[in-house]
């Protein structure tokens, strides 16, 4: 089989494992009210969104009609691309990890649902924001089974507005749960975790 037929099929694979989990998750929200919800994400919401438009309208072109983006290809040998297939696969078993772990706490959107608490197992043991890890690892991964520099340049763009979203859910929680949150803010990683285990 010819090697970039290969990596498309591969690229097809992991987009399927990924999307479905998010598919099945986000179906599990629908219709439920939170507690509280949050003012609208801002600049950071709408580079966001940009960002996610551009990459999907990457990846399609990248699967459906891949001579169209054949200029940007930058020709990673076959083992790196493995390694992006393996990241891929790493990223998600992370989110569904992460959304078996948050279970009803999980929303698309900033918000405080009802009976919430801060999780501390699982991924969130060491790290606040997993699930925002796993999106980003994935995005990136894609971008390297690809070998394609108009997929990578998207998923770094798709990556750049997630630390202003962390820290606007951070201080949503903190205003939540107060010193409890901050806390476990001293112990753990934004997303990754952190270095040296935190008292």
């Amino acid at each position: 089989m010819e090697e970039d037929l290969l990596f498309r099929i591969l690229f097809i694979v992991s987009y399927a494992a990924f999307a479905s989990v998010r598919i099945f998750y986000r179906g599990k929200t629908r219709g439920r009210e939170s507690a509280k919800n949050t003012e609208k994400l801002g600049w950071s919401g709408a580079a966001l969104s940009i960002g996610i438009l551009g990459y999907i309208a990457a990846v399609i072109l990248y699967v459906l009609v891949p001579d169209w983006i054949l200029f940007a290809n930058i020709g990673l040998t076959a083992p790196i691309r493995w390694i992006g297939v393996v990241i891929a696969f790493v990223a998600t078993f992370l989110v569904l990890w992460t959304h078996r772990v948050l279970g009803a706490q999980y929303s698309a959107r900033q918000e405080i649902q009802q009976e919430h608490f801060i999780i501390s197992v699982g991924p969130y043991n060491r790290v606040r924001h997993p699930m925002y890890t796993g999106f980003n690892l994935f995005s990136i991964s894609a971008g390297i089974i690809s070998s394609n520099l108009l997929l990578i340049l998207f998923a770094i763009l798709v990556l750049l507005p997630f630390p202003w979203l962390a820290r606007k859910e951070e201080k949503m929680l903190q205003k939540e749960f107060g010193n409890e949150y901050s806390d476990y803010m001293a112990r753990t990683g934004r997303f990754l975790p952190p270095l040296r285990k935190k008292e």
